[in-house]
Formats: C-alpha cells, structure tokens, sequence
C-alpha cells in the first residue's frame, strides 16, 4: 500500500491533465487541471501526513 500511495503522483501526473484535455475550451480545460492538482495534492498531504504512519510495511 506504501508503494501505490508514492506511485499515486505518477498517475496523477498522467491521468489528471488527459482528464483536463478533454474540456472543448482550452481556459476552463486549464483551470480544471489546476484544480484537480490542488486537489489531489491537498488529499496527498493528507494520505501522507496522516495514513502513511499507520500503514505496515
């Protein structure tokens, strides 16, 4: 479990923004990047700071 939630920042770096390119205007295709990266690091500082010391090894 340790390894997928350090593998989890790879997936976001590929599948976020393939997400946000698929908006039909560039502007909001952006902005929905952007805020899917806030938010997926917002929820990776969680995982970390709060998950990642209970998990075994």
């Amino acid at each position: 479990m340790k390894k997928f939630l350090l593998l989890s920042v790879l997936y976001a770096l590929i599948v976020l923004p393939s997400v946000a390119a698929r908006e039909r205007h560039p502007a909001r295709g952006v902005k929905k990047a952007i805020l899917m990266m806030v938010i997926f690091n917002l929820f990776y500082a969680f995982a970390v700071l709060v998950i990642w010391p209970q998990l075994d090894d």
